[in-house]
């Protein structure tokens, strides 16, 4: 199947406008390993005792960094769940955010 070009940009301007709400300034691994358990949605414990950190959006402080809030909302499909009620957590943790925010 081929594409015309004309509609090869219809769809890379819905993708950008699609993922643009979600961007934010790149933290570091080493800023991301350095926040505390607080900074993220949901820290879930894997069966070798390992916590496994999803979802950053919170900054050093404790306050929420709207753009990473953004981006932790749209990444919450992509995210490898050890338990899959976390989901469920997570989002709701991220949508009370949203909504103290007026969003």
């Amino acid at each position: 199947m081929t594409v015309s070009l004309s509609a090869r940009v219809v769809l890379t301007t819905l993708a950008l406008a699609v993922c643009a709400p979600a961007s934010a300034e790149e933290w570091s691994r080493g800023r991301i390993v350095r926040l505390p358990d607080s900074a993220f949605a949901i820290v879930e414990t894997a069966p070798d005792g390992r916590r496994v950190r999803h979802l950053p959006h919170h900054d050093e402080t404790g306050a929420v960094d709207l753009a990473h809030l953004k981006a932790a909302r749209a990444r919450l499909g992509q995210v490898r769940w050890l338990d899959p009620a976390s989901e469920a957590i997570a989002r709701r943790h991220l949508e009370e955010h949203w909504r103290e925010l007026g969003r």
